[in-house]
Formats: structure tokens, C-alpha cells, sequence
């Protein structure tokens, strides 16, 4: 994740991507996943785990109605009996909002409202290692970048037609699949899309430059 030699490290941890939580444990048991791993530095892994736990948390209610959705949120439901998992919980139904700003919605609609860095973090963390896996090349953290998501029901833009065609990723794609394209140099300019499906009911578009991008945006304007 950090980019540093893995070599000389005494200190080094298997990272899931992605993470393992997405997996529901009912689904994994079922279906016996043999799910991707990377080497990382222990201290790495352990920084993104207090934001993928709120992910999941945060995420997978919108994924309700598909057989992961459904499955992953028996396992929350089971986590919400812990004391942190109640925490957590509490704070994630606090983002639910019937009159956001005093407004009255259509009835039984509600807002979904989360910590947009926290879930971007965990999506380019994500983005990261599948792009080391495909490529053997590093992402860095800094590189420039653009996230969108989709829930059931929303339409899409158009660069996501442009990626839907392509041959699917994912190790077990009704739990989290993913797709990209490469857009041909222009003006130095070499772009990434991706999309993730996740439960089979979120999509997350990600478009990214290529590391090795001479553009003056990644060139600092030299």
C-alpha cells in the first residue's frame, strides 16, 4: 500500500482485496471462496481496518434485496449485538435521515448520508491492490482521481456502458465483481475506468490516471 520494499520487513501481514468482510461468512462457507491476498506491512493493514468496518456498515444496507446484501446483513445484525458492533451501529443509523434539512420526502423514502473520505479511502485501497494484481505495477496513493456511485435504480454515465461489455474480474462476482478499460494516450494523457459491483446491487465507478502518466496534472505542470 505504502510502495516501500516488502524485503527487509520482518513485519508483514496478507491483506485481503477486498477485504474479507465483504464475503459473507455464510457465503464463504457455502461456496468454500478461495478470495485474492497481497503482502503488506502489518502497520499499512492495520490503519484502513477502523474504516473498512465502517464500510461495510455503512454500505451493505443499501445492498438489501440481493442474496449477498441480504446475507452480509445477517452478519452485521450479529455484530450489532457486540458492544463496539452497537457503536457502530448507533452511529450508522444516525446517517439515516426521514426530513433531511426539515424537508419532507415521498413517503418511505429516506437519506443515506456517510463520511465520504472514510468510503472513498477503502474503495482506492481496493482499486490499489487490484491494480498491483493486474498490472504488477504500484498505484500511488496520490495519483489523480475520480469516484462515483450507483445504487439500484440510478442510471449510470455513459463511461460505465463503455466498461460493462468487458470480461468480469471477480473471484465470486455476486459478492464483488469488477471490470476496466484503458482509454488510448491523448496529449500524454492515459486514462483508467473502472467499475466495481458490489452484492450485486452498488456500483462504484472509479477513473484514474496511469502511474506512468506525462500529463501536466501528474507532472506537477513541468
Amino acid at each position: 500500500m505504502c510502495g516501500l520494499d516488502l524485503f527487509n520487513s520482518e513485519d508483514i501481514d496478507l491483506d485481503h482485496v477486498p477485504p474479507k468482510q465483504f464475503y459473507p461468512k455464510e457465503i464463504r462457507k457455502k461456496h468454500n471462496l478461495n478470495l485474492l491476498t497481497l503482502s503488506v506491512h502489518s502497520a499499512c493493514n492495520k490503519a484502513y481496518q477502523k474504516d473498512e468496518d465502517y464500510f461495510v456498515n455503512t454500505i451493505a444496507p443499501l445492498a438489501q434485496g440481493s442474496y449477498s446484501g441480504n446475507e452480509i446483513m445477517k452478519d452485521l445484525s450479529h455484530q450489532f449485538q457486540r458492544p463496539q458492533g452497537q457503536r457502530l451501529g448507533q452511529m450508522i443509523l444516525k446517517e439515516f435521515e426521514s426530513r433531511p434539512s426539515g424537508l419532507y420526502l415521498p413517503k418511505g423514502m429516506v437519506i443515506k448520508r456517510f463520511n465520504a473520505d472514510r468510503v472513498w479511502r477503502i474503495i482506492w485501497k481496493i482499486t490499489r491492490g487490484l491494480f498491483f494484481k493486474e498490472q504488477s505495477r504500484f498505484l500511488p496513493e496520490n495519483t489523480p482521481k475520480y469516484y462515483k456511485l450507483f445504487t439500484a435504480g440510478e442510471i449510470p454515465p455513459p463511461e460505465f456502458e463503455a466498461v460493462r461489455n468487458t470480461p468480469s474480474k471477480g473471484l465470486y462476482p455476486p459478492v464483488f465483481d469488477y471490470r476496466y478499460i484503458i482509454i488510448p494516450e491523448v496529449d500524454n494523457l492515459q486514462l483508467w475506468v473502472w467499475v466495481m459491483l458490489l452484492w450485486s446491487k452498488l456500483i462504484k465507478i472509479i477513473v484514474f490516471h496511469d502511474p506512468d502518466c506525462k500529463c501536466e496534472t501528474c507532472c506537477g505542470g513541468e
